[in-house]
């Protein structure tokens, strides 16, 4: 239940950025609730600080009036793009929810293009935030040896939908060492995506590689290899 007390310094938060939704959350109030009551639309005796002025609706076009600028937002929308979500990179900036979708969707800071600096990028790097070459492999070997999708999703602050495509070779297919780890099947063996069904054919045509090598190298039996080149045979030319 709200109190005078509690108006008054969701006031003072709201006034200095903080998002409502989030002290609704905190307050143990609903987000209407405390709208109006920061607003104005309720608590009118609550004079010290007295309600705040909603914000005027903004042209979509120009900067929102944030501690945003142009690289800080190629930044954002690069690292959104390599799975970041948008919850952890509004928490590590110190910026309110709405302030980074709004950015990154273009509704604001519609006029920056989307490459960014590479001296802004690289000072703001953090470890698993955008997918390289490295956390890639080290996902790959994690999850080879025991470690879940989630725990790694978690560890590297990445969306798990990202993390599995990566590590299962939906996406970074070109990364081959260390190869993908296929999703388990039954009974324990991994079942290959036809995807890795036709890059494991490629392999064997192309360059003459063993079953067993197959095998290894995408993570199943010499026989399911071998299986898979049988069922994938390309008719012989006449």
């Amino acid at each position: 239940m709200l109190t005078a007390e509690l108006v008054r310094e969701a006031r003072k938060q709201v006034q200095n950025g903080a998002s409502v939704n989030r002290l609704a959350r905190a307050f143990g109030v609903t987000s209407r609730a405390l709208s109006k009551a920061v607003y104005g639309a309720t608590w009118r005796r609550v004079d010290n600080p007295p309600p705040i002025s909603r914000p005027q609706p903004v042209d979509p076009d120009q900067p929102s009036p944030t501690v945003l600028d142009d690289d800080h937002v190629r930044r954002l929308r690069r690292e959104h793009a390599g799975g970041a979500s948008v919850h952890y990179l509004a928490t590590r900036d110190g910026l309110t929810y709405n302030t980074v979708h709004d950015a990154i969707r273009g509704v604001t800071w519609a006029h920056v293009d989307e490459q960014a600096s590479e001296e802004i990028t690289e000072k703001a790097r953090r470890p698993g935030v955008l997918l390289t070459a490295t956390t890639v492999g080290e996902m790959r070997l994690a999850h080879a040896s025991g470690a879940s999708l989630r725990s790694l999703a978690d560890k590297f602050h990445l969306k798990y939908a990202t993390v599995r495509a990566a590590v299962q070779g939906a996406t970074w297919r070109h990364l081959t060492d260390p190869p993908p780890v296929p999703a388990s099947g039954r009974g324990g063996q991994h079942a290959l995506t036809s995807a890795q069904e036709a890059d494991l054919v490629r392999m064997r045509e192309e360059r003459g590689a063993t079953y067993a090598q197959l095998g290894a190298a995408f993570g199943v039996s010499e026989a399911t290899a071998w299986h898979v080149c049988e069922r994938n045979r390309r008719p012989a030319k006449d």
